[in-house]
């Protein structure tokens, strides 16, 4: 019966039906009104312990089937390693591996980011003066927006100095170059010249971005692998 378990487990078949039910229960939730739509506003963990089950149940069952397809990913990378050890070469071997082992970690950045991240939206002046919780700030020193003949804007940027350790740093925020600074990212979404010049901001706390980024690199490494054994055994 272990045996019998361990195989289903590490079947691909089984993996496929797993991707087929998160996709489907995501689509599910992207009908879930407003009432879904809060998700954006929190992290993860922290909506599902405030939304009610008859809101949540989708995203609920989308963890348990990710829960299962992050077992059968270990256990297809084991059976795989196990059959083929000694019958390919070191290529092919790690080429899956190395893009298992990427989606395994950007599964683990996402739940990172859901225990420990954190998303603020504010409205910033000039002279606004923003403090960080390790230590040190962000003064707006200005904000400026440019605009065609006809006043639509063209381009906006808001103008900061970070002070920390007595150090001053100036900097300057567009919508494409986010600020980030002791874990948190200053992203600019909008900016206004009149009444007062004023800044629309959202802060990020992402603690798994950086397992993201190093998922995405794996994945895509392994990925270019797999592309490059695959070509060399067409036939000419």
């Amino acid at each position: 019966m272990i045996k019998r378990i361990y195989e289903s487990l590490a079947s691909l078949s089984l993996g496929l039906w797993l991707m087929g039910g998160v996709m489907v229960l995501l689509a599910a939730g992207s009908f879930g009104g407003e009432a879904a739509a809060s998700l954006n506003e929190m992290p993860l963990f922290a909506w599902l312990g405030a939304a009610p089950v008859s809101v949540s149940w989708w995203l609920w069952g989308t963890l348990g089937l990710l829960a299962l397809l992050v077992v059968n990913t270990l256990f297809c990378s084991v059976e795989a390693i196990r059959l083929r050890y000694g019958k390919a070469g070191l290529v092919a071997l790690l080429a899956p591996q190395l893009m298992h082992a990427g989606f395994l970690l950007i599964v683990l950045a996402h739940l990172l980011s859901a225990k420990g991240g954190a998303k603020q939206a504010m409205q910033l002046f000039e002279g606004s003066d923003l403090s960080f919780p390790g230590g040190g700030s962000v003064v707006v020193e200005a904000i400026e927006v440019e605009s065609d003949h006809r006043g639509m804007p063209l381009d906006y940027r808001a103008r900061m100095r970070v002070v920390e350790q007595g150090r001053s740093t100036p900097v300057t925020v567009r919508p494409n170059e986010p600020l980030f600074h002791g874990g948190l990212g200053i992203y600019l979404k909008y900016a206004e010249p009149a009444p007062v010049p004023a800044a629309f901001v959202e802060i990020h706390r992402e603690p798994g971005a950086g397992w993201a980024l190093a998922g995405a690199l794996l994945f895509t490494v392994g990925n270019g692998m797999l592309l490059a054994v695959r070509r060399e055994r067409r036939p000419a």
